[in-house]
């Protein structure tokens, strides 16, 4: 049974997609570095990380509501060979991303010694951010993929 990718993701170029993708990307992982590293900052701190957050989940949201993203999450029956070839390629990249983002928290918290300040909280931010890039890591890897291959041919 096939899908209507029309009436429920948004149709966004490919170029569209890779810089929301980048502005998530940015948003999440800034907001986590604000909460991170500047705890004791002031008023401005706090408002900088709460434009980083809405700012990133945004543009995550649209990335995730793109038709690449149906293409990133689609069963194999509703897409094309080719499109399936760039969806594998695609997970493959985000396996990567996330593999190389858990590799960095250990050698982080393994190079920090007992004074590291990794908490509960931290712990959920961290994983928080990661699970959300995840999910929109697929459409913004093919996304870029797709620009590679329009600028090659």
């Amino acid at each position: 049974m096939k899908t209507s990718r029309s009436a429920v993701y948004l149709k966004l170029s490919p170029r569209t997609v890779r810089r929301l993708f980048q502005v998530a990307l940015t948003g999440l992982w800034g907001w986590f570095a604000f909460k991170f590293f500047l705890t004791a900052g002031g008023p401005a701190v706090l408002v900088a990380s709460g434009i980083c957050l809405l700012g990133g989940l945004a543009a995550a949201i649209l990335v995730f509501l793109s038709d690449l993203s149906f293409i990133a999450h689609a069963p194999e029956r509703d897409i094309d060979e080719y499109q399936l070839q760039q969806r594998n390629r695609a997970y493959l990249a985000t396996l990567r991303y996330g593999s190389g983002a858990l590799a960095l928290a250990w050698v982080a918290r393994a190079s920090g010694g007992p004074h590291t300040p990794v908490t509960a909280g931290v712990l959920d931010n961290f994983i928080l951010v990661l699970f959300l890039t995840m999910l929109i890591a697929p459409a913004g890897f093919l996304a870029t993929r797709l620009l590679a291959d329009e600028t090659s041919s």
